[in-house]
């Protein structure tokens, strides 16, 4: 349920990082060499090699010819390839300009949204930046005490994310428990606004919109908010986001614990609205607010 092999990728640095990285790992196993002998024969340090196949270090073209060299790959076009692929790795993004802005986990976590084939969303409290107008958003960074510069930033980048939501874009999967949608955020013109949007942006082919009613009763989404963002191939990927009371927690390396939260995820679909009656929910909603 989880996998797409129809989806195309999202043609974004993180995508060509993990194209490479990938080859690489390929390369050096076909030529049967450890990492540690990779840095003993280069007299790279351990930690180098492990940040270049981790995606945690992009490289450069010099240190790539000389693991090309190694791995006894000598075919112009197959280096041309992956130099290409290393340099588009490192092409600044639209977000590169706001990384003094933003919280390092956040940044990286813009990074993966970007170039997700897949997101399910979860939230229980507020609703997802992703589906945010601009007026809930102002509201909503304002609430938190944020001088007026740090808001009008953070509403940008909130607009600027939204850009992913197109017909062609990554499937977006999103549950919405009641109370965020009927917890008053700015003014009750800003509400109708925010429902309004999320009706139109229901009926995106990419885009789906649940609602979890009060109706459903205890569910294991109480624990908590969280997104699960699926990466393309090579090495098809998810990414697990915890929201947490003082600052969210990526959770990269644990499939058991990102497969449970997964499964809850098709849990929590299943006792949610349809499609269509959570559409009638949200109309309704705004005809309560024209009252």
């Amino acid at each position: 349920m989880w996998q797409d092999d129809n989806m195309s990728e999202r043609d974004t640095p993180i995508v060509h990082q993990r194209r490479l990285r990938a080859e690489l790992r390929r390369l050096r196993e076909a030529v049967g060499l450890t990492q540690k002998d990779v840095a003993d024969r280069l007299e790279w340090s351990a930690s180098k090699v492990l940040r270049v196949e981790g995606g945690n270090s992009n490289i450069g073209t010099t240190d790539l010819h000389a693991l090309l060299h190694l791995y006894n790959v000598t075919d112009g076009a197959k280096v041309a390839e992956l130099v290409d692929e290393a340099r588009a790795s490192r092409k600044p993004a639209w977000w590169t300009k706001y990384k003094v802005y933003l919280d390092p986990q956040f940044y990286t976590f813009i990074g993966y949204e970007n170039s997700a084939v897949r997101i399910c969303q979860f939230q229980s409290l507020t609703l997802p930046g992703l589906l945010q107008t601009s007026a809930y958003s102002e509201a909503l960074m304002s609430s938190y005490g944020n001088p007026e510069e740090k808001v009008r930033r953070g509403v940008e980048i909130r607009r600027r994310r939204q850009e992913i939501i197109t017909d062609t874009g990554p499937e977006l999967r999103f549950i919405l428990d009641e109370a965020t949608l009927r917890r008053y955020v700015g003014t009750q013109e800003t509400m109708r606004g925010q429902w309004t949007s999320l009706i139109e942006r229901s009926r995106i082919k990419t885009v789906s919109i649940r609602v979890l009613p009060f109706t459903s009763g205890g569910h294991i989404g109480l624990k908590g908010s969280y997104s699960i963002i699926e990466l393309p191939e090579p090495e098809s990927t998810r990414i697990l986001i915890l929201e947490e009371p003082l600052r969210d927690v990526m959770v990269r390396d644990r499939d058991d614990e990102i497969e449970s939260y997964a499964s809850a995820f098709e849990h929590l679909e299943e006792v949610a609205l349809s499609a269509e009656d959570s559409r009638t929910f949200l109309q309704q909603l705004v005809s309560e607010s024209n009252d």
